[in-house]
């Protein structure tokens, strides 16, 4: 039990700022991305204590973004990720009012598409996209082959890309 407790601890400290800043890419909020955290360790400590994963990082990455998205839908019913949630994306922002309204509207619809991915493909998305991992960290982190990795990735963009063209084309 000792040595449980110990590696959980050490756990916490080596993964603790990654998961948060997981949360918080989703949620937005520094509250809510502190609860993701306090429940992503409490359940590693019911959950893994014992026998931890071969990947810890894969299986924290999977359990604070679905922690996080099942926070935010019943925080925030109709709300999606945070506007930095967006960073990176090209979208057109002539700084009115219009371009607020639309701003919110993709990021509702971008948080719509994320939420309709497997949890193995929004792992994924995120890890490349956001932490700019390699196809092999990221094959790596979860325990699976390269290639299962790159075949997520394309199936997570064009099932983003087909949620969001009909009305961002």
């Amino acid at each position: 039990m000792e040595s449980a407790n110990r590696a959980s601890a050490a756990c916490f400290e080596t993964h603790a700022a990654d998961v948060y800043s997981w949360a918080y890419r989703v949620l937005g909020r520094h509250h809510d991305a502190l609860d993701v955290v306090q429940d992503v360790f409490v359940r590693w400590v019911k959950q893994c204590g014992d026998t931890p994963p071969t990947q810890p990082r894969g299986w924290l990455r999977r359990v604070t973004l679905n922690r996080a998205i099942d926070l935010c839908r019943r925080r925030h019913p109709g709300v999606a990720a945070p506007d930095d949630a967006l960073d990176g994306l090209a979208y057109a922002d002539g700084g009115s009012q219009d371009a607020a309204v639309d701003r919110s509207d993709l990021r509702n619809d971008i948080s719509s598409a994320l939420d309709k991915l497997t949890d193995v493909q929004r792992g994924v998305l995120v890890a490349k996209v956001y932490d700019e991992l390699s196809f092999s960290q990221i094959a790596s982190e979860l325990g699976l082959a390269v290639t299962t990795v790159k075949t997520h990735y394309v199936r997570a963009v064009a099932a983003v890309g087909d949620r969001l063209r009909p009305r961002w084309a």
